[in-house]
């Protein structure tokens, strides 16, 4: 039997009248289809999409207004990379979406409170998402943690400046791609703070064929060991007897920056094609440094990438190591739940070597909202630029240059993952 229970109204009354529960195995097609309704789309393959939803089916939600789903969302059991290494457990929010018919009548807010209390729940810290829009989910309390570059090269003009990295490349087909990958993609983003696991249910999906004719994978290797992969389609046509032809990056992964290196040299030089095109390229990569013309790397877009919403401070702050050694008291707003672990006054003391991170009665150096906590909690945004913009306020003379200091780290924290 499963039991659902209605949501208890926030700040206003829903408007129409929702049971919220997990779904089973036999309503796994209808939750899809009534997340594809929400993002304006009809599915003709419900089946390649069950992949990334039939995992931890206890860990999904529907909003039902009747026998008719209205509103969906998940958590993934996840676990992102914090500063200084450490692996912090972390759900992971997708799948949400609200049937057209149904906007602004409540169902969002039922199923995102809903699976913030099953986060609480299974003991995360933290929960994180990709946004398909920017605006939504800072009312939640997530606030963008990590952001990306979109980067086009003109293949013709690029020019390296090192010669061939020593390695091998080796075009690949899909059976072999989906057996090395994984482990490469867990060895890379363990090391890279804001980095977010793939479990393995996810790996069908992401290697099923696409566009058959389309999609390439090339790996990497030094002496046998694999050191990257990148994932590509090839798009355009022939136009009055000339290659239109671009490359599409979807997934580039690399364990030095010599398999960095040696992958883009790859895509640059491949036969027929005129531009290269990637959507999410760490806003500190050394691509444009490695060329003769760094203007060849050309910004088309930079854009927010994984969002984080501290669900106990605590325990995410004192999970981190920390630039420069030293303390702060915060006072945190969290008005979605204002009686929850993320809400009140704590005194973080943290340094290159740990943190300790409990909760104070000791004047507050800082006041700032939960989404901009999670903004600044792995270093990407710097709490001088939230200060500036009026989001952050100092009590204490210096305490906000003191935390751009502590909270700074040498890379920027990158996610290579949509979920």
């Amino acid at each position: 039997m499963i039991v659902g229970r209605r949501p208890a109204a926030i700040g206003r009354p829903f408007a129409v009248d929702l049971l919220l529960r997990p779904i089973v195995s036999d309503e796994v097609d209808a939750f899809v289809l009534a997340d594809a309704y929400g993002f304006g789309e009809r599915l003709d393959d419900v089946e390649r999409h069950e992949t990334w939803i039939t995992g931890e089916l206890d860990r999904t939600v529907a909003a039902f207004e009747g026998d008719a789903i209205v509103g969906t969302g998940r958590n993934y059991s996840l676990e992102v990379t914090l500063p200084g290494g450490a692996i912090l457990p972390a759900a992971g929010v997708s799948w949400i979406s609200t049937r057209p018919t149904h906007r602004r009548r409540g169902v969002l807010r039922a199923v995102m409170t809903y699976l913030l209390e099953d986060a609480v729940a299974h003991g995360e810290s933290a929960a994180m998402l990709t946004a398909s829009e920017g605006s939504i989910y800072g009312r939640f309390g997530f606030g963008p943690a990590t952001t990306v570059m979109g980067v086009r090269l003109e293949s013709a003009a690029v020019a390296f400046r090192d010669p061939p990295a020593p390695g091998r490349l080796r075009l690949v087909e899909l059976e072999e791609a989906s057996k090395l990958a994984p482990e490469l993609f867990d060895r890379v983003r363990r090391a890279r703070a804001g980095a977010v696991s793939r479990p393995d249910i996810w790996w069908p999906g992401e290697w099923a064929p696409r566009e058959p004719g389309h999609r390439f994978d090339v790996v990497y290797e030094v002496d046998g060991r694999l050191d990257g992969y990148v994932v590509y389609r090839v798009l355009g046509d022939w136009g009055e007897g000339f290659s239109d032809k671009h490359v599409e990056v979807r997934d580039l992964v690399a364990a030095t920056p010599e398999a960095e290196r040696a992958l883009w040299r790859y895509l640059c030089e491949i036969d027929l094609v005129q531009e290269v095109r990637a959507f999410a390229v760490p806003v500190d990569t050394e691509l444009a440094w490695q060329l003769h013309d760094a203007r060849q790397v050309r910004t088309t877009s930079m854009r927010d990438f994984l969002w984080l919403r501290p669900l106990d401070v605590g325990a995410l702050l004192s999970a981190r190591t920390y630039a420069e050694s030293g303390e702060l008291v915060l006072e945190v707003r969290d008005e979605m739940r204002p009686d929850g672990a993320a809400a009140g006054r704590f005194l973080l003391e943290g340094g290159p070597d740990g943190a300790t991170c409990a909760r104070t009665d000791a004047r507050a150096d800082l006041t700032l909202g939960v989404a901009d906590l999670g903004s600044i909690s792995l270093g990407a945004l710097s709490p001088v630029t939230l200060a500036r913009a009026g989001r952050v306020e100092e009590h204490v003379e210096g305490a906000v240059s003191r935390a751009r200091r502590m909270l700074a780290t040498d890379r920027a924290p990158t996610c290579f993952t949509w979920f």
